[in-house]
Order: structure tokens, then sequence, then C-alpha cells
């Protein structure tokens, strides 16, 4: 793309002297230096967008001790099969009926989660 910009004559000139000290030109010292302007401006916006809490002391240590705690073994789920044999029966051909009825079940689980998500945010049935 082709872009002309009209300088101010000190700036042409300042730019110029630059170019000739780095033996560049000077179209390729003025694309480095917008370019790490506008490198500069995304760093600067990102920085913006961290929440103070993100430095906060206290926070970062309450978050340090919950990561260190060990899981509660109320929430663990033992298997209930071996996922490795499942998925050896289902290649080998037709999968048993139990199964069928387990994968439906749990689809129309996800289907009746997705329907009240929609719901509760506002999305509606479409």
């Amino acid at each position: 793309m082709t872009t002309t910009i009209t300088l101010p004559e000190t700036l042409a000139r300042q730019l110029a002297q630059r170019a000739a000290t780095e033996r560049l030109s000077v179209e390729t010292l003025a694309i480095a230096f917008l370019t790490s302007a506008l490198h500069e401006e995304r760093l600067d916006e990102s920085e913006e967008e961290r929440s103070p809490l993100d430095e906060d002391p206290e926070l970062l240590a309450l978050i340090a001790s919950i990561k260190a705690m060990p899981p509660d073994p109320a929430y663990i789920i033992p298997a209930k099969g071996n996922l490795a044999d499942v998925l050896r029966i289902m290649a080998q051909g037709e999968p048993d009926q139990d199964l069928l009825d387990a994968l439906d079940a749990a689809e129309q689980e996800l289907r009746a989660i997705d329907r009240a998500n929609d719901v509760a945010e506002g999305r509606g049935l479409l």
C-alpha cells in the first residue's frame, strides 16, 4: 500500500538526518518508527486492561494459597469404566445399547444446559 504523508520541514530534515546517520532510506526509517510506535501503543493498551487487583499482594497470596490446596475428595468422581475399552468396543462395530442410551442421555442433558444458559443470558429460544 502506498501512503503519502506531508511532514513539517523540520521533522522531514530530522528524519533525513537520522536516516543518513543510520544508513537507511527515509522510507525504511519512517516505517520502523511507525511500527515501533504502534507496537508500544498496543502494549500500553494491554497494560490499561490489567486490573489493579492483578497486583494486589493480598489477593495474589490468597490465589496462591487456593492453588496450593489439595483437591477436595468430595468433588472427585471415580471412573465407572475404562475409556480405552469403550473406544475399542466402539471401533469394532456397533456399541451396546446401554452405551448408546448413556450417550443420548448425556447429549440431552447438554442440550438442556445450553437452553437454560441461553434463557439465563437473555438469548431466548431461536
